[in-house]
């Protein structure tokens, strides 16, 4: 009998570790033919000389770890962090459905009454880990609030370490042994060290989180925009081979024309060519740096045709800093003039880029058409204009975001209003 509630808890134990694997750390295995061979484990340690039941599961426990740690994929210190990481899981569920347990066993009268009652505890405990399985991948399947939920969870363990504590120090006026003292002065400590550690992680999940979300949309944003050159490049290849195999055709037109001395309607038809000539050059524009044309012309094909776009110094430009700040600087700073002026629309509007080349920096100031005046009383304390759209929450965040991130690569930051065009004055250093 005890051999099968051995087996029962060997089985029961292996399925609670596999489980927490799987949801914390979603972990794949090297094989599964230890596990298989475990099952002999319970029969070997069945009978061994050991009177006390604890300490056979205890030795189950252990052979389920060590089986684990050469059963998964991956280097054998990282396995083991994990499983202790399990284990700490584990417990705190365990102790949850000890108690409990403990009147089942007594009721059934077994004289096997501490194997059961682990037998038993390590049930629950995998019952409530599929739960939390289950729970997990409908969190997943939703992705609704994720973030707000784990910050209430941790802010409820916080409160409930905070509770307890206060209970405990209550318990002193009662029992006021010299030891006791000392021990719950001990436990006041290190319960307050761990809310500072609690909280310090949060903020540095919190953070880190926020960086990957804005590393996520810069990526997002670099392959649309990469999608959107390639497919600019290939118009203007086909049009221009289009353009160029019409050429003779426009010659041999031109010169029947000048010989029967019709001089305007050379002219007119002159200024037409050059006209679809320039159409063609527009289809993208260059300023000399590629990542930079890439973000520029994924946001400027949103524009209007009769936008007028100016390019002026045009020079190959290597930019010392990493793809990603040179998406978030012209990312923010172009969405924003496209924005300004699709949904204001703006009569006569215009967007100039002019581009600066020294021996160590490169300055690029970036001009568009306003819709309204900027004077003191909608600069905020950053020295920076608020946003004047609806939703202040996902709008004026861009400038501050630029700013940050053109001083941190030791360059310099600028803006000005004038008779109704907002210019924004960056400074990069060189490779």
């Amino acid at each position: 009998m005890e051999i099968l509630i051995l087996c029962g808890i060997y089985l029961v134990e292996l399925a609670c570790y596999c489980l927490g694997l799987r949801i914390l750390f979603e972990v794949h295995y090297r094989t599964k033919v230890w596990m298989a061979l475990g099952i002999l484990v319970p029969v070997v340690v069945g009978v061994l000389p050991i009177d006390d039941s604890s300490g056979k599961n205890i030795l189950l426990a252990i052979v389920v770890a060590s089986i684990l740690v050469i059963s998964l994929e991956g280097k054998i210190i990282e396995n083991g962090i994990r499983l202790i990481l399990i284990l700490i899981l584990v417990e705190c569920i365990d102790d949850f459905f000890v108690h409990s347990c403990e009147y089942i066993v007594i009721f059934l009268e077994s004289e096997y009454m501490r194997n059961l009652n682990y037998l038993i505890t390590k049930c629950c405990t995998t019952v409530s880990i599929f739960l939390l399985k289950i729970i997990k991948e409908k969190i997943n399947y939703r992705k609704t609030h994720i973030n707000s939920v784990i910050y209430f969870l941790i802010g409820i363990i916080a409160f409930l370490m905070i509770f307890c504590l206060s209970i405990l120090n209550q318990v002193i006026v009662y029992m006021p042994d010299k030891n006791y003292i000392i021990l719950c002065d001990l436990l006041n400590i290190f319960v307050y060290i761990g809310i500072l550690l609690l909280v310090i992680f949060v903020i540095y999940i919190k953070n880190t989180h926020e960086r990957m979300e804005r590393l996520l949309k810069t990526e997002q944003l670099l392959k649309e925009s990469q999608v959107n050159y390639y497919k600019q490049i290939l118009k203007k290849e086909t049009d221009t081979r289009k353009y160029r195999h019409d050429m003779v055709n426009h010659l041999v037109y031109l010169q029947d024309i000048l010989s029967r001395n019709k001089i305007n309607d050379a002219q007119k038809y002159l200024l037409n060519m050059l006209g679809v000539f320039k159409k063609i050059q527009n289809t993208y524009y260059v300023t000399g740096n590629e990542m930079l044309d890439t973000i520029m012309n994924y946001f400027f094909g949103m524009l209007p045709e009769n936008v007028v776009i100016e390019i002026k110094g045009r020079c190959p430009v290597d930019i010392a800093i990493t793809d990603t700040d040179v998406c978030t600087i012209f990312s923010n700073l172009f969405q924003n003039a496209v924005e300004e002026i699709v949904e204001n629309s703006i009569e006569n509007a215009k967007i100039i880029i002019e581009v600066l080349k020294g021996n160590k920096y490169v300055e690029y100031k970036v001009i568009n058409s306003i819709s309204y005046k900027i004077d003191e009383s909608i600069i905020d304390k950053n020295g920076l204009p608020r946003s004047h759209k609806i939703d202040k929450r996902n709008h004026g965040i861009g400038m501050i975001n630029v700013k940050e991130a053109v001083e941190k690569n030791g360059g310099c930051f600028d803006w000005s209003w004038k008779d109704g065009y907002f210019c924004v004055d960056v400074v990069l250093p060189l490779k």
